[in-house]
C-alpha cells in the first residue's frame, strides 16, 4: 500500500459550489402547476435559476434539458407522461433524492435558510431593508402571473415547512399587497421579493452575445407559453419583465417603471433592451406595446420554438454560490496502477451547525487536471452529460451523484452531488480507453484495441511520452530505422551519416533543417547529430554492442554488451573462442531494441506517434485524451468494420461556434496513398457520432468535405516536421498558420490542398 502524500505529479483541481439545478417537469401546458413550480422555487437557495420543462413541445423540452445541462428533472405531479419522459434521460437519476422535494417539512435541496444567514451573517442591512412579501387574491386572475414574476410561498403543511413565517420572523418583512382591481405596485421594483431573494450571493457569467440582456416578454398572462419564455429566458440569467397589453391598466406602470432603468443609455455603454415575442418579427411598428420606449435601445427577439435552446443563441448562465474557484492541494496516492486524489472543501457557504439541513444537497464541481500526464490514467472528464454514470462509477464513487458540465476554463468538469455534512471528498483517475469504450457504445459502436494500437502505444512509452517523439521529426531519424534491419549493426559514423541526411546529389545537409528543435535541455543550444543518437541510447532505442567473428564457422555475429565476456560463444556454432585479439581499434556496433527491434516497421507506429506529438504540441491542454489504433465495428451503426490508427478527444475552443466536445478519427501512412477504401470507412465512422454528442474529424480527404462543414485535416511532412505546424506555409496561409484548434486546420488544409 503506497502511504497518502502530496506529490509533483498531483493534479490540479479546482473547486466551485453551486445549487442543484433542478427542470421543473409539467405536463398539459397546465398553468396552476406552473406556479407550483413558482412557489417551490421561491423556497431553494438559486431556485430562480430553475426551468420549467414543458413536456407537451418534445423537441423544445429536449432542447431545454440539454441547454440548461441539467442535475434532475423533477415532476410537479407524477403523470404517467411525465414518467414517460423522466425516463428518456437515465443520466439524469439521483437515487438518493426523494421524489418530493419537500418531505417531513424538510426539502432536499440547500434551501433560503442558508440565505437568511448569510444576510445576517454579512450584516447586510440594504438587503434586509429591500425584503418584501407581495401577496394578492388567490382569486386574481393575474395570480399565477404574479407568482411567476414574484414567487410566493407555498402554503405550509405535513411535509412543507412554513416559509413565510420563517422569513417574516427572521427579518419582519413587510407584505405588499396587489389590490385585484389594482396596478401592480411600481415600487416593487426595488424590492426582493421571495424568488429574487433566491438569487442571494448567486453569481453568474456575463453574458457576451446580447441574447441575455435585460428586455421585456410581450404576451399573454393566461398564455402557458408565453409565461414559459419569460421564466426560462430569467433562469438563464436575463432579468425581465413581462407585459400583457391586455391587462395594461394593471401592468402598464410597473413595465414602464422597469424600461426606466434603461433610458438613455450613456454613450459607450453596450447593450439593447430586448423584446421577446412568440410571432414573426414584422419590420413595421406593428408590434409595439403601449409603453413608453423613449430613449430605450430596442432589440426585437423571437422566442418561438427550440431553435431559441440548440446551442448556438441563449446559453444559460451556470449560477454558482461565489464567483472564484477554490484552488486546493489534494492528497495523492498511486499504486496497483491507480491514482486517487483527496481534498477538504473549504469554505462551504453553509453552516454546519444546523442540524436540520445537514442532508440538504449542493453540488461541489471538480475541476481536475494533470499537467504533464501521458498515460492511460487520467482525471479530465469530458462535457458529455450522457457519460454521468462513467464518471459515477469511475471518476467518483457513486453512480448516480456525478453530473458532466463546463468547468472554469470552459473544459469538462464534474459537478457532485452531495450533503452539506460533506466536508471531504475523493475522486480517482481512469482508463482514458475505458472512456472511449463507453463513449462509443452510446454511438452503438464497439471498440477494441488492435495490436498496432498497443505497438504504438508501446512505442511512445518507450521514447518517454508523446513531447519526447519529437526527435521521430527528424527525417535522418526515421531514415536510420529504416536503414538497418533488426538483425544487422551499424556503427556510430554510419548512424551520424544517416542523422546527417546527406543528399547524394546536392550535398545538402537534411540535418540543418532541425538544429533547432528542441529535444533535450538546455533549450538555446543548436542540435547535432551526435546529439540526436545519444538521445536515442538514452531512450533505449538502440543497444548497444561488438561484432565479432567467430573463428570456427567464419560468421560475423553481434554480441550485446552486457553479454561480452573474454570468453564468448559464437550464435551460430556454439564454439567458444577468445574475442581479446579482435578487440583492436574495434568500433561500437549498434542495433534496435525494444518495440523498435521488430522487423515489422513497428506496424506504422512512427507517423502516429508524430501525428499525435504535433497534435499535442499544437493543442496544448485541450487535448484531452487519446488511444491508439482501434478497431471498430458497429453495435447498431450504420459503419463497415475497420481501424483507426488513432483516435482524438479534444475540448472545442469557445468562440469559434466549436462543440466542447470532438472527436479525430485518423489515418497516418509512412508511404503510399489512403485509399478510397480508407475514406469511405473512416468517414461513415465519424458520421455515427451524434452531433448532440460531439464533433467529429477527420485526417482523410476532400471528398468527406462538404459545401457547409470542413472537417477534413490532411497533414505531410511539411507539417509534421517543423516544431510549429504550419511555419513551413506561412507564405501561402499568411496569419492562417497560427491553429490552435481543429476548426483552424480544417480550413488550413481546405486552402493547403482543396483550392
Amino acid at each position: 500500500m503506497t502511504k497518502a502524500q502530496i506529490m509533483p505529479s498531483a493534479p490540479r483541481i479546482w473547486l466551485d459550489y453551486r445549487p442543484v439545478r433542478i427542470g421543473w417537469v409539467i405536463p398539459d401546458r397546465d398553468i396552476t402547476r406552473f406556479a407550483k413550480a413558482a412557489a417551490w422555487s421561491s423556497c431553494l437557495w438559486g431556485g430562480r435559476f430553475n426551468p420549467i420543462i414543458p413536456i407537451d413541445d418534445s423537441a423544445l423540452a429536449d432542447q431545454l434539458v440539454k441547454a440548461f445541462t441539467l442535475d434532475l428533472l423533477i415532476p410537479i405531479d407524477a403523470t404517467d407522461a411525465v414518467r414517460t419522459f423522466i425516463e428518456r434521460f437515465p443520466y439524469l437519476t439521483h437515487e438518493r433524492w426523494r421524489e418530493p422535494i419537500f418531505t417531513g417539512r424538510k426539502c432536499e435541496s440547500a434551501d433560503i435558510r442558508h440565505v437568511v444567514r448569510r444576510i445576517f451573517r454579512h450584516q447586510d442591512k440594504q438587503a434586509q431593508s429591500a425584503l418584501i412579501l407581495p401577496v394578492w387574491d388567490q382569486a386574481d386572475p393575474l395570480g399565477p402571473l404574479l407568482s411567476i414574476v414574484f414567487g410566493q410561498y407555498p402554503a405550509p403543511d405535513e411535509q412543507v415547512a412554513d416559509y413565510k413565517a420563517g422569513i417574516r420572523k427572521a427579518f419582519d418583512v413587510p407584505e405588499k399587497i396587489i389590490p385585484a382591481d389594482g396596478a401592480v405596485p411600481k415600487e416593487l421594483l426595488d424590492g426582493i421579493p421571495p424568488l429574487a431573494l433566491t438569487g442571494y450571493d448567486v453569481t453568474r457569467r456575463r453574458d457576451p452575445t446580447g441574447w441575455l440582456n435585460p428586455g421585456a416578454v410581450l404576451g399573454s398572462a393566461s398564455d402557458f407559453d408565453d409565461l414559459a419564455l419569460f421564466w426560462n429566458l430569467r433562469a438563464a440569467g436575463a432579468t425581465l419583465c413581462f407585459y400583457d397589453q391586455a391587462n395594461a391598466a394593471r401592468l402598464k406602470p410597473f413595465a414602464d417603471g422597469f424600461l426606466d432603468k434603461f433610458r438613455g443609455r450613456a454613450p459607450g455603454v453596450p447593450g439593447r433592451v430586448n423584446f421577446w415575442m412568440r410571432r414573426p418579427i414584422i419590420p413595421d411598428d406593428s408590434w409595439r406595446p403601449d409603453l413608453d420606449l423613449t430613449d430605450v435601445p430596442v432589440g426585437l427577439c423571437d422566442g418561438r420554438g427550440e431553435f431559441l435552446w440548440n446551442g448556438m443563441s441563449v446559453e444559460p448562465n451556470r449560477p454558482q454560490f461565489s464567483f472564484w474557484h477554490r484552488d486546493v492541494v489534494p492528497s495523492y496516492t498511486e499504486s496497483d496502477g491507480k491514482a486517487e486524489a483527496s481534498f477538504a472543501l473549504p469554505d462551504r457557504p453553509f453552516d454546519d451547525d444546523d442540524v436540520q439541513s445537514l442532508s440538504q444537497k449542493f453540488v461541489v464541481v471538480v475541476d481536475a487536471q494533470q499537467y504533464g500526464a501521458d498515460g492511460d490514467l487520467t482525471f479530465e472528464t469530458p462535457f458529455i452529460p450522457e457519460m454521468n454514470e462513467f464518471y459515477g462509477r469511475n471518476f467518483y464513487y457513486d453512480y448516480d451523484a456525478a453530473r458532466a458540465q463546463l468547468g472554469s476554463m470552459d473544459k469538462g468538469a464534474v459537478g457532485i452531488i452531495t450533503s452539506i455534512s460533506t466536508q471531504r471528498l475523493q475522486v480517482r483517475a481512469y482508463q482514458a480507453f475505458d472512456w472511449m469504450t463507453r463513449f462509443f457504445e452510446l454511438c452503438k459502436l464497439a471498440t477494441e484495441r488492435s495490436e498496432p494500437g498497443l505497438r504504438c502505444k508501446r512505442l511512445i512509452s518507450q521514447l518517454g511520452g508523446l513531447q519526447d517523439c519529437r526527435v521521430l521529426k527528424i527525417r535522418g531519424v526515421r531514415n536510420l530505422l529504416r536503414k538497418y534491419g533488426v538483425d544487422q549493426s551499424f556503427t556510430r559514423t554510419g548512424a551520424i551519416e544517416a542523422i546527417r541526411n546527406v543528399d547524394g546529389t546536392t550535398g545538402v545537409v537534411g540535418f540543418e533543417a532541425f538544429k533547432n528543435l528542441h529535444i533535450t535541455f538546455p533549450q538555446g543550444v543548436e542540435l547535432k547529430p551526435d546529439d540526436v543518437l545519444k538521445y536515442l541510447l538514452g531512450r533505449g532505442v538502440f543497444r548497444t554492442g561488438l561484432e565479432f567473428t567467430c573463428p570456427n564457422c567464419e560468421l560475423p555475429s553481434w554480441i550485446h554488451l552486457d553479454d561480452v565476456r573474454t570468453k564468448s560463444t559464437c550464435a551460430y556454432c556454439d564454439h567458444t573462442y577468445d574475442v581479446t585479439p579482435q578487440l583492436k581499434d574495434r568500433d561500437w556496433r549498434y542495433r534496435r531494441s525494444g518495440i523498435f527491434g521488430r522487423d515489422d516497421d513497428q506496424l506504422g507506429g512512427v507517423p502516429v506517434a508524430l501525428t499525435l506529438q504535433q497534435l499535442s504540441a499544437s493543442l496544448h491542454e485541450n487535448l484531452i485524451m487519446y488511444s491508439t489504433a482501434v478497431n471498430f465495428s458497429s453495435a447498431g451503426a450504420d459503419i463497415e468494420p475497420c481501424e483507426s490508427d488513432f483516435v482524438v478527444v479534444i475540448s472545442g475552443a469557445r468562440g469559434i461556434s466549436e462543440s466542447p466536445v470532438q472527436l479525430l478519427f485518423g489515418e497516418a501512412k509512412a508511404a503510399g496513398p489512403i485509399d478510397e477504401s480508407d475514406v469511405r470507412k473512416l468517414g461513415k465512422l465519424a458520421s455515427a457520432v451524434p452531433k448532440h454528442l460531439a464533433q467529429s474529424f477527420k485526417r482523410l480527404a476532400k471528398t468527406l468535405n462538404t459545401q457547409y462543414e470542413r472537417r477534413v485535416i490532411l497533414w505531410s511532412r511539411d507539417e509534421l516536421e517543423p516544431y510549429f505546424l504550419y511555419e513551413r506555409s506561412a507564405g501561402k496561409l499568411g496569419q492562417g498558420r497560427y491553429a490552435s484548434a481543429l476548426t483552424d486546420m480544417a480550413n488550413n488544409t481546405h486552402d493547403l490542398w482543396f483550392t
